[in-house]
């Protein structure tokens, strides 16, 4: 699941002549798919100007993914998580002291740093939820759910949702492993109530079971 979806206003703002001198407060570095972000421990303010990042926390063990950032995302490294580019990404990072002395100027940065601050904790309340009370199916029932509801106004039997994440980073998501995850989709399709649909959709097919298995009539 992606934390946000694309705002280009800000993009398109900063590479703009009125957003010229915010501009020039940043550095743009580039970063191929696979590579991390900077773990310097400094503070600092990131605008996502091309590509996709994955925002996910990880030890020794295991990793556990808090979701995207995308174009004319912005986000701050204060926070313990860690930055991967999904594809390759152009990124402009700066001080966050120095960003934060122009916020009152640039009301388009307010904004984008709270939406995704809101979705990120959002994300984390829903992954503390998942894990303290639900079994793997469960989380990718309600996974597939929110998924849906993201794509269709309606879950209803047909509705065909699109997987623009793969196995593996699905699994991230909802706090397994790969193997685990795939085990569970195919539990579920053996059960008939998803089918697949190529290589990246399913069908629903029995929502109201995809529901029993995420132990709530909504999500």
């Amino acid at each position: 699941m992606r934390t946000t979806t694309q705002h280009p206003s800000l993009a398109a703002f900063i590479d703009g002549e009125e957003g010229a001198e915010l501009r020039r407060l940043f550095t743009e570095q580039h970063f191929t798919a696979g590579m991390l972000l900077p773990d310097d421990r400094e503070d600092r303010i990131l605008i996502v100007r091309q590509g996709r990042l994955r925002l996910y926390l990880a030890n020794e063990d295991r990793e556990l993914s808090l979701g995207y950032l995308l174009p004319g995302d912005v986000f701050s490294t204060h926070t313990r998580a860690q930055l991967s580019a999904q594809e390759d990404s152009a990124v402009l990072i700066a001080p966050r002291q120095v960003v934060e002395r122009q916020f009152a100027h640039y009301p388009l940065l307010q904004e984008a740093i709270l939406r995704v601050l809101a979705a990120t904790l959002a994300k984390t309340m829903t992954i503390i939820e998942d894990l303290a009370f639900h079994p793997v199916r469960g989380r990718f029932a309600r996974y597939l759910i929110r998924l849906g509801s993201t794509q269709t106004s309606q879950l209803a039997a047909g509705t065909t949702v699109k997987l623009d994440l793969s196995m593996e980073q699905i699994a991230t998501l909802i706090g397994t492993t790969r193997q685990t995850a795939s085990t569970e989709l195919n539990a579920m399709l053996r059960d008939g109530a998803i089918a697949r649909q190529g290589r990246n959709a399913l069908v629903i097919l029995q929502p109201e079971r995809l529901r029993r298995w995420a132990g709530e009539a909504e999500i």
